[in-house]
This record gives structure tokens, sequence and C-alpha cells, in this order.
């Protein structure tokens, strides 16, 4: 068995998350909450404490190239995130694919833990923000003694081994999800109909702006987790509210039979405001929807 020390006291989700990482690696980890240096040395891991391999409070960081500085997560991450892609996610074999997705775990999720632990401000908004670092402080109980500390830590480390797995998942599945939008791609004749149909609900806005280049496909016909059939229409760029064309005007704001008649196909649901999304009961419904609003002139 492997034993693991990180520091006592009050906690944060660096050293939070850095016994989620370690412990979805080895699941008999021993965990030690400590700072006495004799017990820190009959550890195998030391996080965020003892001034070793894995802390950061020295005064001269190691920062990546971007400058954020590493905290005791980010360079277990660093060490360690290949190895736990290849527990939690055995499928994913390719090792180009898990270098991608290790990267992109430590820039999208990582880095923010990072720098709010080293007091770098990265967050800006005109209105408060309770970010994941601060969703962790709260497992500690106000005016808590050390037992009702300790077992916050760990009730903390079991929700960030959730979150931990759920925002890697989300990039280990890309990958598959991109396969499967490539191929429809090429065997659907979307540069004749723009309209790409998918049999599931999966993230695609990126892989198709990533691959239809020429803006072929105007809509996204995909199943809803419900059961129903949507038509989203394509944004212009990534994170870009501005679409390669919208919904019909008319259709905004209507549902169920009112759009079904204007529209003159069955089983119509919804048509959201704002022209990006609409909804039908029917897989044939939702791309007659489609071709519709491909053949709608905008005014």
């Amino acid at each position: 068995m492997k034993r693991m020390a990180v520091h006592d006291g009050t906690f944060h989700a660096d050293d939070v998350f850095g016994v989620a990482l370690m412990q979805s690696i080895y699941n008999d980890l021993e965990i030690i909450r400590t700072r006495d240096e004799e017990l820190l040395k009959t550890c195998d891991i030391i996080s965020d404490v003892g001034n070793g391999k894995y802390d950061h409070h020295q005064v001269d960081k190691i920062r990546r190239e971007n400058g954020i500085p590493y905290c005791g997560f980010g360079l277990l991450w660093r060490d360690f995130g290949i190895s736990y892609i290849n527990a939690k996610f055995p499928e994913l074999v390719d090792l180009k694919e898990q270098q991608e997705v290790a990267e992109k775990v430590d820039t999208i999720f990582i880095q923010q833990i990072d720098a709010d632990d080293n007091g770098v401000d990265v967050m800006t908004s005109q209105v408060p923000i309770m970010t994941l670092c601060d969703i962790i402080y709260t497992f500690i109980p106000t005016g808590a003694g050390k037992d009702e500390v300790e077992k916050g830590f760990f009730e903390a480390v079991e929700f960030a081994k959730k979150i931990l797995y759920k925002i890697t998942k989300k990039f280990v599945d890309s990958y598959e999800n991109y396969r499967m939008i490539k191929n429809e791609l090429e065997k659907q004749n979307v540069q004749q109909s723009h309209i790409l149909v998918l049999e599931k609900s999966v993230p695609w806005k990126d892989t198709v702006l990533e691959l239809d280049r020429n803006e072929n496909v105007l809509y996204v016909v995909y199943q809803d987790v419900t059961g129903s059939w949507c038509t989203q229409t394509v944004p212009k760029e990534v994170n870009s509210f501005a679409a390669r064309k919208d919904l019909p005007k008319t259709w905004g704001g209507l549902n169920n039979d009112d759009l079904s008649k204007l529209t003159g196909i069955e089983n119509c649901i919804f048509c959201h405001p704002a022209l990006f999304i609409c909804g039908n009961k029917t897989k044939e419904g939702a791309i007659s929807m489609a071709k519709v609003a491909v053949k709608n002139k905008i005014d």
C-alpha cells in the first residue's frame, strides 16, 4: 500500500483534488494529513507540504509557459495525468490522444485551481463568481473542530473525484464523437442538403466548425436525451451566438400546434425565440423543419 501526505488543518481545492487524483490511480492509497516531518518521511507521495517535488510554496515557483504557476495538484497531474487516464479510461489507447486529453484538462480545468491557490487572479467579471475553489471551501463547516474538518476533507475528495472524472471523460469522449461526426460528414451529402443528421446528441459544434470549413452545414439534426429531435443552427465560430443561418423569424417563440400550423409540419414542439434551435417529436419532422429553414429567404 502506498501512503500519501498532504497538510492538515484548513484545506483547499489544491490538496483535495491532488488526493482525488492519486486515490483514483491507487485504490488502496492511504492518506495522512500532517505537517509532522517524521511522518512525512514515511510517505511515498507528499503534496502541498514538505517543500518537496509536489509542493509549491517555494519562492522560486515552477511555472507553465503561459506564466501560470503550478500548485500541488498541477504538479501531480503533470506527472500522473496519463496514469489517471489509463486507469479510468482504458479504451483510449493512443498515446498522442492521451497526451492531448491531459493537456486539455490542465488548460481548461487545473490551471484555474493552480492560479487561485497561488494568488493569481484569472477570473474577471462584473458580478460575483463562486469558483470551484470556493465550493470546495464550503465543505469546511463554520466553526468546525479538527474532526469535523477531517471529515469535510474526505467528503470533498469524493466530490472532487466525480468532477475530475466527468471533466476528463468529456475530453476522452470527444475523440469518439469526432470520428463519428467526421464519418457522417463524409457519408451525407451536406454540400447539397446543408443539413447534418446525427443519431444521438453529442457535442458537435467544435468538430463541425473544424471539419466543415466551407460552411456547407447550416443545421444539425439530432435526437435529444428526451427522445424528441432537435434542429439547431451552426454558429459562425466557436463561442459565438451568431449563426451561419438563423431559423425562420416567424417561427420564434411558437410551440406545438401553432408551430405545426405555420410550418405545415406535424409534431412540432417549439422554436426558441432566439431562432437557434427548434424541436419535433420525430426525426422526420425535425429534418423537414431543417429543409424548410434551408430554403427560407432571410429578410
